[in-house]
């Protein structure tokens, strides 16, 4: 109790110190974190209602297309980062996403939803590039590494709450015009009403005052950046490169997986959904606290290491349940919980490893850092899930067993090159802050 009182003292001393710039954006990152979480759980259920010609393969493709608009967009969007004022390149990610939902949701045909797939992948690359300078400008080298993880910690409660409403959302809203909770215009009318929304959570950013800047008319071309700092980049990199390679293969089909694995409906997925994200918050918000107290590094390898026992339960249920070994209702509470529990540990260290690398590169070198981390993550999204929908055609809900091995392997691997390029640094942290 002494320790818990302790970390919610220092909590409140650090949420003290934010700036009102800097609430401004956790104010709109929570509208935008609403609004995701409703489209990410809704999205792949409303592609399959579409019908023949729109399955798990097709799934794929779409979230390939996104991740490619996203990877080709990556540069632009940095360079656009640093020569404009990041309040203003925030208004245009969100105000493009919001067509891009619009478009998903009036057009369900095949090319039309690659294309705003597509805009959507624009629209999260140039938000994610303007936000983190932005809040490294806006906050003290003191509260920092808070100012992330809370960042990260609300826009999850904000996709906590999307996940349950998506949950019960299509089944009360279908009803309004006779429909279903499974058929198409039932995740039309859920999907369209999050469209509103994202306009509306860009309100707070027209509040913001002029932030700390940098010479904009010394902005340099990324390219050139690049050439200049790619020694540094390559070791902050590759980690995230292979994390991205596993996440590609599994994330994108998680709701697919209950229900295909465990044969269970909307709702109850979206309870899963639900609490992954309150505990994923709950997970963030602890992260400044563990830093503080670990150190970066040890923080994100603890923290990605713990996480391995829960994938391998995770594809272990998809070997069991098939083959008729357990059944689906037992092992759906068993694989619920290596949910939560996987997502909470591995995007703990999501802000803490940002903050790290931002740290460590130059000023005028901020945009771009997060931009290649964001373009090196989803080249993994853009290769994997067409391997991880074929192995679903191909073998049905067992595939999900190799999808999890190797998403294993790769988180493994990701997390000996962490301790091949930082095993020093983590050795540091241990001599200045032992564990006690």
């Amino acid at each position: 109790m002494d320790r818990l009182r302790r970390g919610l003292s220092s909590y409140a001393t650090m949420i003290r110190l934010f700036s009102r710039n800097v609430w401004l954006v956790l104010l709109f990152g929570i509208g935008t974190g609403l609004t995701f979480g409703v489209f990410l759980f809704t999205f792949n259920f409303y592609v399959l209602s579409l019908g023949p010609g729109y399955d798990e393969a097709f799934l794929g493709t779409l979230t390939s297309a996104a991740s490619l608009a996203t990877i080709v967009a990556a540069l632009p969007a940095a360079y656009l980062a640093q020569r404009y004022p990041p309040k203003w390149v925030m208004m245009a990610a969100g105000l493009l996403g919001a067509v891009a939902y619009l478009g998903l949701v009036l057009f369900p045909a095949r090319w039309p939803l690659i294309a705003f797939r597509m805009v959507a992948g624009v629209a999260m690359s140039l938000s994610m590039v303007a936000v983190a300078p932005f809040l490294m400008a806006n906050a003290g080298a003191r509260e920092r590494q808070w100012v992330f993880s809370f960042q990260a910690g609300l826009s999850t409660v904000a996709s906590f709450v999307g996940n349950l409403l998506a949950g019960f959302l299509p089944s009360r809203l279908g009803a309004l015009v006779g429909a279903g909770p499974t058929d198409t215009i039932a995740y039309q009318l859920t999907l369209g009403s999050m469209v509103l929304l994202s306009a509306v959570s860009l309100t707070p950013l027209l509040l913001i005052r002029r932030a700390a800047q940098i010479d904009r008319a010394a902005v340099e071309l990324p390219w050139v950046q690049l050439a200049r700092y790619w020694r540094i980049f390559v070791r902050f990199l590759l980690p995230s490169l292979v994390i991205g390679l596993g996440a590609g293969l599994m994330q994108p089909f998680m709701n697919v997986y209950f229900r295909n694995v465990y044969g269970k409906p909307d709702p109850a997925i979206g309870v899963v959904f639900a609490l992954g994200g309150l505990a994923m918050s709950v997970a963030l918000f602890a992260g400044p606290p563990l830093a503080d107290r670990l150190g970066k590094i040890r923080t994100v390898l603890l923290t990605q290491a713990l996480s391995i026992p829960f994938l391998m339960l995770l594809g272990l249920g998809a070997w069991l349940v098939p083959n008729g070994l357990v059944t689906a209702g037992a092992f759906f509470v068993v694989a619920g919980v290596a949910y939560i529990m996987r997502l909470a540990l591995m995007n703990l260290s999501n802000p803490v490893y940002q903050t790290f690398i931002l740290e460590r590169v130059p000023q005028q070198a901020q945009a771009l850092s997060v931009s290649l981390t964001n373009l090196v993550f989803q080249v993994g999204w853009f290769i994997m899930p067409q391997i991880s929908g074929q192995l679903q055609v191909a073998h049905g809900p067992a595939g999900f067993t190799y999808i999890f091995a190797g998403v294993t392997l790769f988180y493994m691997t990701a997390i000996g090159l962490g301790l091949w390029f930082f095993g020093g640094e983590a050795r540091q942290e241990a001599q200045v802050m032992p564990v006690v």
